[in-house]
């Protein structure tokens, strides 16, 4: 797996026409995806993105100099699995089509009711700002103020035994299909610890329940496994092919 990034997207293509021409006969593409404009922040630095429906994306997402969460989340530790990949990390890719036309239709009380924040200011649904922590458990009176299938709610720590995940996703739009729509979205990408037990419960509690998937279709996936970084003299994947 390579990732090419640039400030100019035809750097980032000739980079990767470059690796595979000096891989030629060896190693070959099997599928490539160009995206744009980060969809989370991974530094306090930086001001969190908006993804293709407008809204903040990745508020909670883990920062890069929060170490404890990066051992107990991002890093495989010694026992988790296999040792090649002790110090490393597995990544997930979804290739996430959104539906850009009918989202657009729903009304703005609809949307921040879908993803359970504000649209302007990113704050929980209940809060002020955006960095505000929800409160799951604020209610009209007669219901809860963050609806119990919004995107927000069901995604939480809160709400899945604080599971995390470290988010590094894109935009994506590839031109329109034969109807005349976007074709659109979310090129998503994470990287945990051990993805059975982080991002597959996670992704099977939003398939069950989520009210953002009447707007979203899922066209591809994959895990892969990320060795560690390596130590002077060693050459990518020797612990794995050596051992």
């Amino acid at each position: 797996m390579i990732q090419a990034c640039a400030d100019d997207p035809q750097v980032a293509v000739h980079a990767i026409r470059n690796l595979a021409r000096m891989g030629f006969g060896v190693v070959g593409v099997r599928y490539s995806q160009l995206g744009f404009g980060r969809t989370a922040s991974t530094t306090s630095a930086q001001r969190t993105p908006r993804n293709m429906f407008g809204f903040k994306d990745g508020t909670a997402n883990i920062k890069s100099d929060d170490v404890g969460a990066l051992d107990s989340q991002v890093w495989a530790q010694s026992g988790d699995g296999p040792s090649w990949m002790d110090g490393g990390t597995y990544m997930v890719t979804r290739r996430i089509r959104m539906d850009i036309e009918a989202w657009d239709r729903a009304n703005l009380t609809e949307q921040e009711r879908v993803i359970g924040r504000d649209k302007r200011e990113g704050a929980p649904l209940g809060q002020a700002v955006e960095f505000d922590e929800p409160d799951f458990a604020m209610t009209t009176g007669r219901q809860p103020v963050i609806p119990e299938d919004s995107h927000v709610r069901l995604a939480h720590p809160d709400t899945n035994s604080g599971t995390r995940i470290l988010r590094r996703g894109y935009n994506f739009t590839d031109g329109s299909d034969g109807f005349g729509h976007l074709d659109a979205g979310l090129f998503f990408i994470c990287f945990q610890r051990d993805p059975v037990a982080q991002f597959v419960p996670l992704q099977r509690r939003l398939s069950r329940s989520d009210a953002l998937n009447e707007y979203i279709t899922h066209t591809s996936s994959g895990v892969y496994a990320c060795p560690p970084d390596l130590a002077e003299g060693q050459w990518w994947g020797q612990e794995l092919l050596e051992g």
